[in-house]
């Protein structure tokens, strides 16, 4: 490779962002993808743990990925086909007459989808415990964040108190303390990249898309999803 090519790689590469936000206790918070040293460190510390627990076979980011990538292809095929089949029991067309219907229809696909993958979620998932959810996550925010955030809480006399503390994994589960609809898997699972999350008005529907249109704004076609799932 020559040099310029290489330069230009770099540039490249540093210039992608991988990050996500989600909502978290009211306010929207940013998570960045861990990178592939941090998701290595995860690894390996789940691998230490399962060893010392004489648990096998050993958690690997990358099996676990390939499962998750394969199975939610399946998946999203089959969801696809389920509501083509309702929309021509219901006698609607194949295509979105206007926003209000692609913006019904996109959620009707993405409960499908999850509802469809959740007993398959469970049993890919199902070596990671919370404790390594929130580690997972605490190390995504002091990427983000830094190691400790300051913050005002009030005492007993309605008084404002400083507060600093470390961002760590009890940290976190306070911050998810509330919240519900599996949003800590769903941070977790972006996290590591075991999945990928569709940011936040990042996807646009509208009349005159299919079905299938649909689902590549909203979730990603099975190729974009299997790429979607590598180390980043």
């Amino acid at each position: 490779m020559k040099l310029d090519n290489l330069q230009q790689a770099i540039e490249r590469a540093s210039a992608k962002t991988h990050i996500r936000e989600f909502e978290v206790a009211g306010q929207m918070l940013t998570f960045p993808r861990l990178s592939i040293a941090a998701q290595g460190a995860f690894e390996g510390a789940v691998q230490t743990a399962q060893r010392a627990a004489k648990i096998t076979p050993l958690f690997t980011l990358a099996a676990t990925r390939n499962k998750a990538a394969m199975t939610m292809a399946t998946v999203l095929e089959r969801a696809k086909r389920a509501m083509d089949k309702l929309r021509v029991k219901e006698g609607k067309p194949q295509t979105m007459a206007d926003m209000a219907e692609a913006k019904e229809w996109a959620q009707k696909l993405q409960t499908e989808v999850m509802d469809q993958f959740q007993p398959y979620a469970d049993r890919i998932f199902s070596g990671i415990t919370r404790e390594w959810m929130l580690w997972a996550i605490a190390a995504s925010m002091r990427a983000q964040y830094g190691e400790n955030i300051t913050y005002n809480m009030e005492d007993g006399a309605g008084e404002a108190q400083e507060i600093a503390a470390p961002i760590n994994s009890a940290l976190v589960d306070t911050l998810f303390s509330d919240e519900q609809g599996g949003k800590l898997e769903n941070v977790f699972l972006w996290v590591v990249g075991l999945a990928e999350q569709t940011q936040s008005g990042e996807a646009t529907v509208g009349p005159g898309m299919s079905i299938e249109d649909i689902a590549k704004e909203t979730i990603g076609d099975a190729e974009n999803s299997e790429r979607g799932q590598d180390s980043e």
